[in-house]
C-alpha cells in the first residue's frame, strides 16, 4: 500500500472516531437538554391609577327592579360629603337620593328601592364635595328601571334584600323640580340659570359656596357680568356682595363668609346682566346665619375642638374648630410624625391650606386610609396679612387600622 493510500486510510479512521464519539455523547445527554429552553418573560400587571370618585354599579345599559345596590367611590381632597342624585335620561332634572360624610371607597353607596320609580330609563349622578364647597362628578347614563315586566335576574344585574335584612334607607321619589311659590321669585330653572345651592330656609354657618348657573345659555342673549346681593329679609335692602364676567355651569359663584355678618334671616339674590342690559334674577329666600355669637365677638381666635390630643383615629379624620382674624391672610394644616426627644425640628407636611375664616365648624376632612400607624402631631397656623402667624396644635394622635367591616351581603 502506498503512502497515498495510507494517508487516505488514516483520514476516513479518525472522521469515523469523531462521528461514532459525538453520537454516543448525544444519546448520553439527559432528555430536554438537546435544546435550550427560553426563560419565561414575566408578565407586568399594570397599576390601576387612585379612584377618585366613580360609580361601577349599575352601569349603562343595565336593567334594574327591586332592590338595588349602588356602588363606587366617592373622594376628593379635603373631602366633606358626598351626594348621589338621579334624574330621567338626559333630561339634567337632578333629585335627591342620598347623602353622606363617610369615605366610600369601592364599597355600597345606597341601597334604594327602584320601585318607587316610573320604569324607564335614568341617570345618576355622583358628586364628591370638599370643604370649600368645590367638586368633582361622575355619571352612568341610560341604564332602565323595569319593575313592570323584569328580566330573569341574575346576580349581577339586580341583588333583592331579603326579610331581616338591615333597614333600608329612606328615598325621595323622583319629581320635577317645582319653581318657588312666590310667582316670579324663582330660585333656578332645572338644568338653566339660577341658584342652586344653599336651596330656601337652609341654616348657614362659616363658610357658605353659592353654588349656581350663570351664562347665556338658551335665553338669546350675550353675557356681561353676574352680580350677587344679600339682604336682611323680605327687605329688599340688597347689599352687593360680588361680581364677575366669568361664566359658569353648575359651579362655585361666590363663597359667602357669614362670620361678617351679624346673625338673622337674610335673602340672597343672584342677578345675570345681558350686553344689552336686561337681566334675570334669581333668589333664596329665608336662609339663616347662626355663627355662634360668643366666637364672633371674641375676635381673633384659633382653636382646634376635635379631635384632641391623645385621641385614636382610624379610616376617617374630622378637624373642628375656629380661625377668625379681622386680617386673616390665609390658614394651613399641616402634620408630622409625632416629635421624639433629640431628633430637632419636625419635617411638617402641608395638607390643606385656606383663605377663609372658620367659625367652629369642619376645617378639614383627613382621609387616613393609606397612613401607616403610627402617632402623629397636627398644626393649623393662621397666617395675618403682616405676615405674623400663630399655630394650634394637637400632639400624639394616634392613627390605627380600622376595624375591617365585612362586606354587606344582599342574601341570607
Amino acid at each position: 500500500m502506498g503512502s497515498r493510500e495510507i494517508s487516505l486510510f488514516l483520514v476516513a479512521l479518525l472522521a469515523f472516531v469523531i462521528v461514532g464519539w459525538t453520537a454516543l455523547a448525544t444519546d448520553a445527554a439527559p432528555l430536554g437538554q438537546d435544546e435550550a429552553t427560553p426563560t419565561p418573560t414575566p408578565t407586568i400587571t399594570p397599576t390601576k391609577p387612585p379612584v377618585r370618585n366613580e360609580i361601577t354599579f349599575p352601569m349603562a345599559g343595565d336593567i334594574l327592579f327591586g332592590f338595588v345596590r349602588v356602588e363606587g367611590t366617592a373622594l376628593i381632597d379635603n373631602y366633606r360629603e358626598y351626594q348621589l342624585h338621579i334624574s330621567p335620561a338626559n333630561a339634567e332634572q337632578w333629585s335627591w337620593l342620598a347623602g353622606g360624610e363617610e369615605v366610600v371607597r369601592e364599597g355600597a353607596i345606597l341601597i334604594f328601592d327602584t320601585r318607587r320609580l316610573t320604569d324607564g330609563f335614568y341617570d345618576l349622578r355622583l358628586r364628591a364635595l370638599n370643604v370649600r364647597g368645590s367638586y368633582n362628578e361622575s355619571f352612568v347614563r341610560g341604564f332602565e328601571v323595569r319593575n313592570a315586566n323584569p328580566p330573569t335576574p341574575t346576580p349581577e344585574a339586580t341583588r333583592t334584600v331579603q326579610e331581616g335584612d338591615s333597614p333600608l334607607p329612606t328615598v325621595s321619589p323622583i319629581e320635577t323640580p317645582q319653581p318657588t311659590p312666590t310667582q316670579g321669585l324663582l330660585s333656578f330653572i332645572p338644568g338653566g340659570q339660577g341658584i342652586y345651592k344653599p336651596g330656601n330656609g337652609e341654616t348657614l354657618k362659616s363658610v357658605q359656596a353659592i353654588v349656581g348657573t350663570a351664562n347665556s345659555r338658551g335665553v338669546g342673549r350675550r353675557f356681561w357680568r353676574y352680580e350677587i346681593y344679600l339682604s336682611l329679609a323680605g327687605t329688599d335692602d340688597w347689599q352687593w356682595l360680588y361680581s364677575s364676567q366669568q361664566q359658569y355651569f353648575n359651579d362655585v359663584l361666590y363663597r359667602l363668609d357669614t362670620a361678617r355678618w351679624a346673625n338673622g334671616t337674610y335673602d340672597l339674590r343672584l342677578r345675570v346682566v345681558y350686553q344689552d342690559s336686561n337681566y334675570d334674577e334669581y333668589f333664596v329666600q329665608g336662609l339663616t346665619i347662626a355663627n355662634d355669637p360668643a366666637l364672633v365677638a371674641q375676635g381673633p381666635t384659633l382653636t382646634i375642638r376635635q379631635p384632641r390630643s391623645g385621641a385614636t383615629v382610624a379610616a376617617q379624620m374630622d378637624i373642628l374648630g375656629t380661625v377668625i382674624h379681622p386680617q386673616l391672610a390665609r390658614w394651613e394644616l399641616y402634620w408630622a410624625p409625632s416629635r421624639v426627644a433629640g431628633q430637632g425640628e419636625q419635617g411638617w407636611l402641608l395638607l390643606y391650606s385656606g383663605d377663609y375664616q372658620v367659625v367652629d365648624d369642619l376645617i378639614a376632612r383627613v382621609d387616613l386610609g393609606q397612613v401607616v400607624p403610627g402617632s402623629y402631631d397636627v398644626r393649623l397656623r393662621l397666617v395675618q396679612r403682616d405676615g405674623n402667624y400663630e399655630d394650634a396644635f394637637i400632639r400624639r394622635l394616634h392613627v390605627a387600622l380600622p376595624t375591617p367591616t365585612p362586606p354587606p351581603s344582599p342574601h341570607r
